[in-house]
């Protein structure tokens, strides 16, 4: 009866060792098949490709959508939100898919953008930007998963969903330092399609009012990075510069824009309020009653007696009222800027999260490949061996419990000695990263290269970015517009040469842009 049940165990042993193999082979075959298009079992009805494209017509979508994959927009516009859905579950390869994700995201990027506007207690262009891009991280995740939307016909509840429980997350993390209750909710933000469409058109007319103040060379740049959405390479390409210059020329005419909005409402709504805006009004000759009245001088003036200059008239109550009048406008103002820099990030992150699902789909099938195989020559080390004599009948049955030793080990040590082999660990949060805060003084930016981005003056620390230990930054300071003075700049923190300076931050770190004599410089702060 032992010598029985033992060999009943080993078979049992060997049988399910191979099993193992066998699936994980087949899980292989069929990810093989499914990528090389020789087989679509489990992937839904084939449907045919889209005709290639010539170099031109792909060199002209490329351009005009910015960093999106090129598509055929026809085909996939008129694609329902369920459709799209199915595509992503059940792609041919992992360009429809992706292409899938591309056209969920064009089509509700700036419905998103709006909810998360009106989710926010202060609305903030850089935090909006962030929880989108992190909004659709989380859905791409989901969708690929297959686990949600459960309704596909309700993709875009789903998303704005996802928006909201991301703007209160990101509330939570910063509530230590506030003292304001958790935002509410704002019924309906979202479902009101006819009235921001309505107000979309609103802000579109007057932005192109603001434009026609700008020089020639700001409005090329003005059509083809917020009327065209073109970001980074696509806006060099564009305006025929570097990638350098055109994160510049982007970022100072998204400044632009803002402030000549601001000033457009003001000039719109803000003559009762101020007797010295009213007296500016009326020295050029502006009575509301056409658009055409608002010129660069005006918007100029106004600009500078916002407080955009220091030796100007710096107006508070102008400023209090520009900050109130522009909520009414920021639910569609702030996607609308923000739009460029959303067409070359969201792409980006769709495709880091489609590589890390295939590499964990890839790790887990090699881990079942890698585990049947020592289970198949363990079993079959221990079911080789000759029948059991008498007198043998205890090492026999050592011999079959072998099985079941390795099956144990392989289901407790294995994915920690293996994480990549099965299921993959969270090993970036061992990556430790050391913080670095810049402060700007009014009037003038600071580019940190890397990552490529740029402070501008909003409070004491203006900028905070983060960095691997050891990491070689340099940071060049840009005087604006009304910038007078045009002597040397200083820096604390960093090793300076002029406007520039370089450091590598091992630890939290701070440093400070100095123009002598400014006197708004934070000193304790700066070398605390």
């Amino acid at each position: 009866m032992a010598v029985s049940a033992a060999t009943d165990a080993q078979a049992g042993i060997l049988e399910f060792a191979m099993v193992i193999t066998a699936s994980a082979l087949e899980s292989r075959c069929r990810s093989w098949s499914a990528s090389s298009g020789s087989w679509s079992e489990g992937l839904g009805p084939r449907r045919p490709k889209s005709p290639p494209k010539s170099a031109e017509s792909l060199d002209n979508s490329q351009e005009d959508q910015g960093m999106w994959p090129v598509t055929d927009d026809d085909s996939w516009t008129r694609l329902p939100d369920a459709g799209l859905v199915e595509r992503v579950r059940h792609p041919i390869d992992r360009a429809e898919r992706e292409a899938a994700l591309g056209e969920i995201v064009r089509r509700y990027q700036k419905v998103m953008s709006t909810v998360c506007v009106y989710q926010l207690d202060v609305p903030d262009r850089d935090r909006v930007t962030d929880i989108v891009q992190n909004a659709v991280e989380v859905a791409t995740r989901e969708l690929v998963g297959g686990e949600n939307p459960r309704e596909p016909e309700k993709l875009r509840a789903w998303l704005c969903g996802i928006v909201r429980n991301r703007c209160r997350e990101d509330w939570r993390r910063q509530a230590r330092s506030r003292t304001s209750p958790l935002p509410s909710e704002t019924p309906a933000a979202d479902d009101d399609e006819a009235d921001r469409l309505r107000r979309t058109d609103e802000v579109n007319r007057m932005l192109d009012v603001v434009a026609t103040t700008f020089t020639r060379h700001q409005r090329r740049i003005y059509q083809f990075n917020i009327r065209r959405e073109l970001h980074g390479k696509a806006l060099a390409t564009a305006l025929s510069v570097s990638t350098k210059n055109a994160y510049k020329f982007a970022y100072e005419n998204r400044i632009r824009v803002d402030e000549g909005f601001g000033a457009l409402i003001l000039a719109k709504h803000g003559r009762p309020h101020c007797i010295q805006l009213a007296g500016i009004l009326d020295r050029s000759g502006w009575d509301g009653k056409s658009d055409e009245q608002f010129t660069r001088m005006l918007r100029q003036r106004i600009l500078r007696h916002l407080g955009t200059c220091r030796k100007c008239d710096n107006c508070d109550t102008c400023d209090e009222q520009r900050a109130r009048l522009i909520v009414h406008y920021s639910p569609v103002l702030i996607p609308i800027l923000i739009a460029p820099e959303l067409n070359e990030l969201l792409p980006e992150t769709i495709r880091r999260v489609l590589d890390e699902e295939e590499r964990d789909r890839t790790g887990k099938r090699d881990g079942g490949v890698a585990a049947g195989v020592v289970l198949v020559g363990a079993a079959a080390k221990s079911t080789d061996a000759p029948p059991p004599k008498t007198g043998k009948v205890v090492d026999w049955i050592l011999d079959g419990l072998k099985g079941i030793f390795v099956l144990i080990l392989v289901a407790t040590i294995g994915p920690k000695l293996f994480p990549d082999v099965f299921d993959k660990l969270n090993w970036s949060t061992s990556h430790s990263t050391v913080t670095l805060s810049i402060f700007v003084p009014g009037g003038y930016t600071v580019s940190a290269n890397p990552p490529g981005v740029t402070c501008s003056p909003v409070s004491a620390t203006n900028c905070t970015l983060k960095y691997r230990p050891g990491t070689r930054v340099t940071l060049t300071a840009y005087r604006g517009e009304f910038v007078t003075y045009q002597g040397a700049l200083s820096w604390t923190g960093c090793s300076a040469s002029g406007d520039t300076c370089t450091l590598t931050p091992t630890s939290r770190s701070r440093v400070c842009l100095v123009e002598p004599g400014y006197p708004g410089m934070p000193w304790d702060w700066c070398r605390g």
